[in-house]
C-alpha cells in the first residue's frame, strides 16, 4: 500500500510541476495557444477553404478545426514529454531516477501534466472558432472534451518513443518531436483531406498514428450526418482499437529505451 501511495505521489508531483511551469511561462504559453490555431487554421486553412469550397459538400473550416484540435493536443503533450531531456540536463530527471519509484510513474506524470496543459489550450480554439464563425454544436464540444484525454495520452506515448530515440540533447528531442508532429499534421488528414490518397502518400497516411486520432474525433462529431461517409475513413471502433494498441506499444517500448539510455549515461 505504501509503495502504491509513493508511486501516486510521484505522478502527482511531476504532473503538478508541468502545470506550474505552464502558468509560470503564461505569456509564451498564451501566445503559442492563440498563434498556432490562427496561423494554421486562419491563414492556411482559410486559404485552402477558399480554393476547395466549390469541390466540397461540407464545411471545410469545421473539418480543419477538428483536425487541428487533435493535432495540437497531441503535439503539445509530446513536447511536454520531450522536456524530460531538458530536465536531465538540470539533474531533475536524475533525482527521480535514483528515487525508489517506478520509471513508468515518472513518464506517466510527465504525460498527465502535459495532457492538462494541452487541454487548457482548447479555450483558444473555441475563441478562434467563434471569431472565424465556425459552427460547433454542443454535441461536438462534448465529443472534443471527452476525447481530449485519449488524444493527449496517445500523443504523450508517442512522445516517449520519440524522446527515447532523440535523447542526446534537448535540441535533438525538440527537433524530433517537431519533425514527427508536422509530418503527421500534413499526412494524417488534419488539414488536407486524404480520402483519395493512394500510392506512397496513401500508405504514409495510414501508418500515421495521428490519422486514427483525427478520424476518431471526426467520426464521433459527424456521426449521423450526411457528410459522414465523405469525411470519416473507418469505423470509430477500429480507430479506438488502433489508438489503444499503438499507445500501449509506444509507452512501453519508449519508456524501456529511455530508462536504458539513462542507465548507460
Amino acid at each position: 500500500m505504501k509503495s502504491f501511495q509513493r508511486e501516486v505521489n510521484a505522478v502527482t508531483v511531476i504532473a503538478a510541476r508541468e502545470v506550474v511551469r505552464f502558468f509560470r511561462d503564461w505569456r509564451e504559453s498564451l501566445v503559442f495557444s492563440f498563434l498556432f490555431p490562427v496561423l494554421f487554421l486562419g491563414v492556411l486553412g482559410g486559404n485552402i477553404a477558399q480554393n476547395l469550397t466549390g469541390s466540397l459538400s461540407y464545411n471545410y473550416l469545421q473539418f480543419a478545426l477538428l483536425g487541428m484540435i487533435a493535432n495540437t493536443l497531441a503535439m503539445t503533450t509530446m513536447m511536454s514529454v520531450a522536456s524530460l531531456v531538458e530536465d536531465r540536463q538540470n539533474d531533475f530527471t536524475q533525482e527521480f531516477f535514483v528515487a525508489p519509484i517506478s520509471r513508468y510513474s515518472i513518464i506517466t506524470g510527465k504525460i498527465i501534466g502535459g495532457s492538462i496543459t494541452s487541454g487548457l489550450q482548447l479555450f483558444a480554439f473555441v475563441i478562434v472558432a467563434i471569431a472565424m464563425k465556425i459552427s460547433l454544436t454542443p454535441l461536438a464540444i462534448l465529443c472534443i472534451i471527452l476525447l481530449a484525454p485519449v488524444i493527449c495520452l496517445s500523443g504523450g506515448a508517442l512522445g516517449v518513443l520519440i524522446t527515447s530515440v532523440f535523447s542526446s540533447t534537448p535540441k535533438a528531442a525538440d527537433q524530433g518531436v517537431i519533425l514527427v508532429a508536422f509530418s503527421q499534421m500534413f499526412l494524417s488528414g488534419a488539414i488536407i483531406p486524404i480520402n483519395n490518397s493512394s500510392g506512397v502518400l496513401g500508405i504514409l497516411a495510414r501508418i500515421m498514428p495521428m490519422t486514427y486520432l483525427v478520424d476518431l474525433l471526426r467520426g464521433l462529431v459527424y456521426q449521423g450526418t450526411p457528410f459522414y461517409s465523405k469525411i470519416v475513413l473507418y469505423n470509430p471502433l477500429i480507430h479506438l482499437a488502433a489508438v489503444t494498441a499503438f499507445s500501449v506499444a509506444f509507452f512501453v517500448v519508449g519508456t524501456f529505451l529511455f530508462v536504458r539510455g539513462e542507465r548507460n549515461r
